[in-house]
């Protein structure tokens, strides 16, 4: 077992060693993911009408995802995210899942991101590294923290952020910062590795910053208000998107679950707009850059497209679609308060992010390395606001948390850390009354049964107890009921 505990430099040149060898692998893994998936969108893109295959391509990507290698299903970042704060590891298998079945996804039409796919890879192939230089289960934890936060790093360019992204998004309110020196030297390594790749990334430095007035703040504070409704939206729409398609496949199959989410998808690509499926990327550039939005609904269209895309059995990432509906938000949100467009949509970017995510430190840094540095003071009051206004939700339900949000902490009590609580919506209470679960049922009966039975049993002890003792006190005494 690798073990070096002689002192901090050779802890310290240990995880050097480690995190910039797992900067390089996930750097050169993301730029032949990134590649490939440019490729396969260029290919299905030279059909005008290449959505409408969605159905099929979304049952081929359950059915992939299901019935092959069964047991390999640590393929989405809120499987990773519980592999890791359980210290388990995620098998290649499962990686090659997580490499494989976006594309298919995103490239047939569906709305899912690309940066999971990375930080999952990025995880599974720290994982196997750990498996082959015989880790520590407590090291093979950092060394997949590094490889999400390469994988976030790479994937966007961002390798501060992206690095503080990884280790903010497994536990909410508490940063792992013994992992924070390799899991930095990870991000800044795959960052590097994929831009001396060829990988292009999004950078629109904001030139029009209006100058800081009390009007001015204002906005921004109502910005980060709206920005924090947004996220609590997307959250409850892929919670109520995913009971859904779960009842519709219990009721029917697999097969009928995709189908419809597939047709659905289809609706929207033919009456609205093809835009609202897929990356999206190219329409997230025009808004940064000043581009009008198509339509003022366009955020609430990528929501719903991007909860069906996942409940009908897509697989993919979550941020880029953040990205999307973020622009359009700000971008809609700055006709009515008279601020300049593009730096609203690049609040909006960050801030539903903060608030989707609970990564509000992360998107803070990120909005320095996207947009430039004279945005940062309103992006973090944005970030800040939008990720309190969510509450206990989150897009990743494997998320832990350390505190409550909603109410007062007295500083002097320490809190134990929790898995992170889900609010269900009404919608969600009713859901159990609507799927019928057999088993939850038999199990219900089978413990008041059982609660009957101690009962009786119990009331005929006491009652030989009682009789023993009335028959030492009294010899003559007899029971009437015998």
């Amino acid at each position: 077992m690798l073990k070096l505990r002689q002192g901090p430099f050779l802890n310290i040149l240990k995880w050097f060693v480690l995190a910039t060898l797992i900067g390089i692998i996930v750097g050169v893994a993301v730029s032949a993911f990134l590649a490939l998936l440019d490729a396969s969108v260029t290919a299905t893109n030279k059909f005008p009408l290449y959505f409408t295959a969605l159905p099929l391509v979304l049952w081929v990507v359950s059915l992939l995802a299901r019935r092959a290698a069964k047991t390999h299903t640590d393929f989405s970042t809120d499987a990773a995210i519980n592999k890791i704060n359980t210290y388990r590891p995620i098998t290649l298998i499962s990686t090659l899942k997580a490499f494989v079945l976006p594309i298919i996804t995103i490239a047939g039409g569906g709305s899912a991101g690309k940066e999971a796919p990375c930080a999952d890879v990025g995880a599974g192939i720290a994982s196997a590294f750990s498996d082959m230089f015989n880790l520590s289960p407590e090291d093979r934890r950092k060394l997949m923290i590094c490889g999400v936060s390469a994988g976030f790093a790479g994937v966007f360019g961002v390798p501060v952020s992206g690095a503080i992204f990884g280790l903010e998004i497994l536990w909410v309110g508490y940063i792992f910062y013994e992992v924070m020196f390799p899991a930095l030297v990870a991000g800044i390594t795959a960052y590097q590795v994929t831009n001396m790749l060829g990988v292009k990334y999004i950078y629109h430095p904001i030139q029009v910053i209006p100058v800081f007035t009390e009007g001015f703040f204002i906005k921004v504070l109502v910005a980060g208000v709206f920005f924090g409704l947004m996220s609590i939206l997307f959250i409850e729409l892929m919670k109520f998107f995913r009971v859904v398609f779960r009842f519709i496949a219990f009721k029917t199959s697999n097969f009928w679950r995709a189908f419809l989410g597939g047709f659905i998808l289809v609706l929207i690509g033919l009456l609205l707009s093809p835009e609202y499926l897929g990356l999206g990327m190219d329409t997230t550039n025009g808004v940064l850059t000043g581009a009008d939005v198509s339509h003022p609904l366009g955020a609430l269209f990528k929501m719903i497209t991007t909860a069906i895309t996942f409940s009908a059995g897509g697989v993919g990432g979550i941020v880029t679609p953040i990205f999307f509906i973020g622009s359009q938000a700000g971008a809609v949100l700055s006709g009515f308060l008279g601020v300049d467009a593009k730096t609203l949509a690049a609040l909006g970017v960050v801030s539903v992010l903060a608030g989707s995510t609970n990564a509000p430190l992360a998107a803070s840094i990120m909005a320095i390395e996207l947009f430039g540095p004279a945005v940062a003071p309103y992006a973090t009051v944005c970030c800040v606001i939008s990720f309190l206004m969510t509450g206990q939700r989150s897009v990743f339900h494997k998320q832990k948390v350390s505190y409550d949000k909603d109410c007062d902490v007295n500083p002097g009590a320490q809190q134990t850390p929790k898995k992170m609580p889900r609010r269900r919506a009404s919608f969600m209470k009713l859901a159990r009354h609507l799927i019928p679960n057999p088993a939850r049922e038999e199990m219900v009966r089978r413990r008041t049964m059982n609660a009957k039975v101690d009962k009786i049993l119990q009331e005929e002890k006491e009652k030989k107890t009682l009789f023993k003792m009335f028959k030492h006190l009294f010899p003559n005494f007899k029971d009437e009921d015998k």
